[in-house]
């Protein structure tokens, strides 16, 4: 009975606030010797800008989009909730600070917070509001950063870059146009750049264990008996991300809370790319 009820307390816990990754003593304060990350300025430039989008959009919905300004906080991470018909995003400054974060890997971070709010099935539990991590990362590259960043000039952003070879080549996949494809190149550029702090961080978190090479030309092989609701590896992570990216289904198609198929690219239709990856998804669990 005890393991049983410690057990329900954890996914309550998991299911009423959804951190972006694992609780964990990395802070990094507001002060200038620090260095590294994006300004205070493009932090709150992102916040304004993706909160302005999908205001109204979560209206239509029945809630209220708040979004807290955590700039001054020192902790590394963020995280979703809702409560009292608030759907909330809690945006910390140390992750902002992040020596590896830059101003589109912080939008994706505060797209897979609004993920877990938006990005339908799979979901923590039938019960529970919040899609789980694997799902948001889907939507945040697939959905919320394609549609609020569409219309920007993302070629001055890719010029900026050294965008693997292979990143434009399953971008030409499911996209014709140049936008479309300097915009899917952008996104998939947005999930390296996460995908190399989420690795700095487990570097930090796990005593020093050697970083891994993250990379879009090997892919996590892992296949999953079942889905995972927690939070995915760095490489796990960026698959999700690049899936997402290169999907030719319409940002605006939204997924769906019980279907898998709904708006997404999927193994169930024998899509061949851009599917949510098998080393977090199982399709079984459909």
């Amino acid at each position: 009975m005890f393991i049983l009820l410690i057990h329900l307390l954890f996914n309550s816990a998991q299911a009423n606030v959804c951190d972006f990754v694992p609780k964990n003593d990395m802070f990094i304060p507001d002060v200038p010797h620090w260095g590294g990350g994006i300004s205070k300025k493009e932090f709150k430039d992102v916040i304004e800008k993706i909160s302005n989008y999908y205001k109204p959009i979560i209206s239509a919905k029945g809630g209220v989009l708040s979004v807290n300004d955590l700039w001054q906080n020192s902790t590394v991470n963020a995280s979703a909730e809702q409560e009292n018909g608030k759907w909330i995003l809690n945006m910390y400054g140390g992750l902002a600070r992040h020596k590896l974060m830059t101003k589109d890997g912080f939008a994706l971070v505060m797209c897979h917070e609004l993920g877990h709010h938006l990005g339908g099935f799979p979901v923590y539990s039938s019960d529970s509001w919040a899609s789980d991590e694997g799902q948001s990362d889907y939507f945040a590259s697939m959905k919320c950063f394609r549609r609020v960043f569409e219309n920007e000039d993302h070629d001055v952003v890719l010029s900026k870059l050294s965008v693997p070879a292979i990143v434009f080549e399953k971008c030409s996949l499911g996209f014709k146009s140049k936008k479309e494809i300097s915009l899917c190149a952008r996104e998939s550029m947005a999930g390296l750049q996460v995908s190399h702090f989420l690795d700095d961080l487990r570097h930090f978190t796990s005593g020093g264990k050697p970083p891994f090479e993250i990379t879009f030309d090997l892919p996590d092989t892992t296949e999953v008996p079942n889905t995972v609701h927690g939070h995915p590896g760095p490489q796990c992570r960026l698959d999700t991300y690049f899936a997402g990216a290169i999907c030719p289904v319409s940002a605006s198609d939204d997924f769906s809370r019980y279907d898998s198929t709904t708006g997404a690219c999927a193994i169930e239709k024998n899509d061949t790319y851009g599917y949510r990856p098998r080393c977090w998804y199982s399709p079984k669990s459909n």
